[in-house]
């Protein structure tokens, strides 16, 4: 199985391994006539080697804009350089590796964090039939703070000290709440901003 990487915008291939270049993990190295570029969330800044930030594609792969959205295209493409909103960072061997989407990022205390990450070793730890949903919340002093929604009460000392192993204590959920009903989108993924308005709820009503 070789991993690749691409979008609906870019025809749809950036990078992808192959049988006599691959590195397990990776995405690949972009095709040879694609231009990947990582820059600085913030600055826009570009990024050396090693140094994670948001995926930009350049190309003749990469579209001329979205039908009669004049305003989306231009979030999205500047000087020939397409936004991907993905986050991710490329190694000093030209390797892509892909991190996940920016929107389950979130800056806390002034360190990227991946929501992702954090649910995936959450989901690791649970009781089995046990779902759960990775939000990030307002904090008035760190920025935001993250909090794991899950279908069912659990022991949140034992699975906090098992995710530990696994995570810097900036990834750990701060707080749990119980929902258990998920609620999801027409397409059967889970509705993040729902649960994060939920999760503010049920805290604020804590409080």
């Amino acid at each position: 199985l070789l991993e690749g990487y691409g979008c609906t915008e870019t025809s749809p291939v950036i990078a992808v391994n192959t049988f006599t270049a691959n590195r397990p993990g990776s995405v690949g190295k972009p095709l040879p006539s694609v231009q990947v570029k990582i820059v600085d969330i913030e600055t826009g800044k570009e990024l050396p080697p090693g140094k994670e930030g948001k995926i930009l594609v350049k190309g003749d792969l990469v579209m001329k804009g979205y039908f009669d959205d004049v305003e989306e295209t231009s979030l999205r493409l500047r000087d020939g350089w397409y936004d991907t909103g993905d986050m991710g960072l490329l190694d000093e061997d030209g390797f892509l590796w892909h991190r996940g989407r920016l929107k389950r990022f979130v800056k806390i205390g002034g360190e990227m964090v991946s929501l992702v990450k954090t649910e995936s070793v959450l989901e690791e730890f649970l009781p089995e039939g046990v779902g759960c949903c990775v939000v990030e919340i307002p904090d008035a002093i760190k920025g935001a703070r993250i909090v794991a929604a899950v279908t069912k009460k659990i022991n949140e000392n034992e699975i906090l000290k098992k995710m530990a192993t696994k995570l810097p204590p900036i990834a750990l959920p701060k707080q749990f709440i119980v929902i258990p009903e998920l609620p999801k989108m027409g397409s059967g993924k889970i509705d993040f901003r729902t649960v994060a308005n939920l999760a503010r709820e049920k805290l604020s009503i804590k409080k």
